[in-house]
């Protein structure tokens, strides 16, 4: 039996490709789901424990006077371990660095046990960055005690898995001690129409230009920055999609004709065929993202900053940097870039971008990875 430990809400790529990678491996009878988001409700079943949100916010306070972050308290921290014993568990992968205190207990009460922990981020980084941001003060509660707890995460996991070289090196920056492994981000191969495959958009047509993500913090203050820098000087015969949860609240927020707040939808996929160019201006965060895998998935050309290309950069060629995708840190880099895109034939797939994704960043080849170090 492997107990799965998650605080992430469905949809979020990373943990629903490791959750499928171990159901593959280890098959979906053997795997006991823990889940710690709050969005949840409370709820038990064979082998599936959802705790749901604190009862209050005395309890959220209580947790964080134990240690914890809102996630967890030290009763549920005993649950878990008792629920390990009791089903002789073996292995634990939990999805996050945050829960310090329990992989402390998990490993003093249940000492065979081996403790995987996928850091999707340096916490010890990223929530820095977003207490500078932060104004209320159970945020920065929150954002300091998730600090500490990572902190003693990154001591008692066994076994340490970070996305790419630049989060190794902030590990071993604040710990001292490389990463025990890396495994970038993965997505499934999707199923793209065949009539995607040899479409091209002509130099004349309009261009659609998509924008993915989830109402998030860096989202937003990445897309207003486009839309204050950017879009203002680029050509007219373009129209830049919104698509994400929470995102319709932009529909009253920007007036420019050519911005398409659609929001929350059932499905990426359609939108991701339909776009020409995908966007993803980002300056903060950490680990992966998410719509740069996918936009790799669906061959497309796409325009990011260093910080949404973390990860993917260092694995293209010059076949592709600067032909197919392209970062731009700059205003006048984004102008240039786009303008000439727009102006310019565009294949809707590009068989280069999805051969590289196939070959880097395919659920295969991570699968795979997660199979060789689990089975270690």
């Amino acid at each position: 039996m492997i107990l799965y430990i998650t605080k992430l809400e469905k949809g979020n790529i990373g943990a629903d490709m490791h959750y499928k990678a171990l159901c593959d491996i280890f098959g979906r009878e053997n795997i006991f789901f823990i889940n710690l988001s709050p969005t949840e409700k409370e709820c038990r079943l064979q082998n599936y424990i959802s705790y749901g949100k604190y009862k209050s916010v005395l309890d959220r306070v209580h947790r964080w006077m134990q240690g914890n972050m809102m996630f967890i308290s030290n009763d549920i921290i005993s649950e878990i371990c008792e629920l390990i014993n009791s089903n002789a568990i073996k292995t634990v992968f939990i999805e996050d660095s945050v829960f310090g205190n329990l992989v402390k207990k998990i490993k003093k009460s249940c000492k065979e046990c081996k403790v995987f922990s996928f850091y999707h981020d340096v916490k010890a980084d990223l929530y820095k960055q977003w207490m500078d941001n932060e104004r209320t003060l159970k945020s920065k509660i929150e954002y300091t005690i998730g600090i500490k707890q990572e902190n003693i995460n990154q001591k008692y996991a066994d076994i340490n898995i970070v996305f790419n070289e630049r989060d190794a090196k902030k590990f071993q920056a604040y710990y001292g001690k490389r990463p025990d492994v890396i495994i970038p981000l993965p997505a499934p191969v999707p199923a793209i129409s065949d009539n995607i495959m040899d479409s091209i958009a002509a130099k004349d047509d309009k261009k659609h230009i998509l924008f993915v993500g989830k109402k998030y913090y860096p989202n937003l203050v990445g897309f207003k920055w486009f839309v204050d820098n950017v879009l203002p000087s680029l050509t007219d015969n373009i129209q830049v999609d919104v698509v994400g949860r929470g995102l319709e609240e932009l529909r009253n927020e920007y007036s420019d004709s050519r911005i398409n707040v659609i929001g929350g939808v059932e499905s990426l996929n359609p939108y991701y065929e339909n776009a020409d160019i995908v966007i993803a201006p980002l300056f903060d965060g950490g680990g992966m993202k998410s719509k740069t895998v996918e936009a790799l998935s669906f061959g497309k050309i796409f325009v990011g900053t260093e910080e949404s290309l973390f990860g993917f950069w260092e694995e293209m060629n010059s076949d592709i940097r600067g032909k197919t995708c392209y970062q731009c840190n700059t205003p006048e880099e984004w102008i240039q870039t786009i303008n000439n895109l727009a102006n310019d034939d565009i294949h809707k797939f590009n068989e280069d971008v999805f051969e590289l994704f196939k070959a880097k960043f395919s659920y295969d080849v991570v699968r795979d990875k997660m199979k060789a170090i689990m089975e270690e």
